[in-house]
């Protein structure tokens, strides 16, 4: 031996799994968001469309969704772009 050392490069495939663990993050945050604000203020929605009778906090509701759309849309496009990055790297 004379001694060289060799250094480990990293797999072709280490780009894809970065990308791809980045869209399951993003995803991940994006279902949280969902499940603990957007889910609830859809229930309430949905039953007031149901029953004819728009609720007292119904601009308030609104106004919650509106709040966290940006998060959720911007969450969405980075997740997409983790997937198209994956597929490129892979």
């Amino acid at each position: 031996m004379s001694g060289s050392r060799e250094t480990a490069s990293p797999t072709p495939f280490s780009g894809a799994a970065v990308a791809a663990g980045i869209t399951v993050g993003a995803l991940l945050t994006w279902l949280a968001f969902y499940v603990r604000i957007a889910k609830p203020i859809n229930s309430q929605q949905t039953a007031a469309a149901q029953s004819g009778i728009i609720p007292v906090n119904a601009r308030a509701l609104q106004d919650k969704w509106d709040s966290i759309l940006k998060y959720r849309v911007t969450l969405q496009f980075i997740a997409i772009a983790g997937l198209c990055a994956a597929l490129i790297l892979f």
